[in-house]
């Protein structure tokens, strides 16, 4: 064999091994998107399904928007300023953050908790993100939220008690 046969088949080889490790890591990111899309998804088994004591809804209330920020995080300023913009009504709305000086950089009428240990039971990897509690603690939803999401459509469909019927933005 000689060396230009040699450099042709190791070629092939290499772009080979290339095709299968992309198709490998186009599957992983198809059944990722499955997952993040489809919250209610069996493949979430390891998904938070009840909250802490301290983000479940008073006596009265239809349940808890609970916001995942951090101060470093660029849409969540957004993010805060919807929420302290929806009238609560009978929802419980509050932010948690993972350490106090986060907490000092959002100002206004939101509820906000700083504990690390409430934010490593819910975090996901990413900010902003939102879950919707039910009356008896569950999460009944989990959106991740991106710089085009409509904030008051979004509080409304997890909540209707949140819609601000009257704003130019809500849908």
């Amino acid at each position: 064999m000689s060396l230009a046969t040699a450099l042709a088949l190791l070629a092939l080889l290499l772009s080979v091994f290339a095709i299968l490790a992309v198709g490998a890591v186009y599957a992983r990111l198809r059944i990722m998107e499955q997952t993040v899309l489809k919250p209610g998804n069996a493949r979430l088994d390891d998904e938070v399904r009840e909250v802490p004591q301290a983000l479940r809804p008073a006596k009265g209330q239809d349940g808890t928007l609970v916001l995942m920020l951090d101060a470093n995080c660029s849409i969540c300023q957004g993010v805060w300023s919807a929420a302290a913009a929806a009238p609560p009504a009978t929802t419980r709305v509050v932010a948690v953050f993972s350490h106090a000086d986060s907490a000092q950089k959002f100002d206004g009428p939101v509820e906000k908790l700083a504990d690390p240990e409430l934010w490593t039971a819910l975090y996901e990897g990413y900010t902003p993100c939102v879950y919707a509690v039910d009356a008896a603690g569950q999460v009944t939803d989990r959106r991740f939220v991106y710089a085009d999401t409509d904030l008051p459509a979004l509080f409304a469909e997890l909540f209707p008690s949140l819609s601000t019927s009257g704003s130019s933005h809500a849908s």
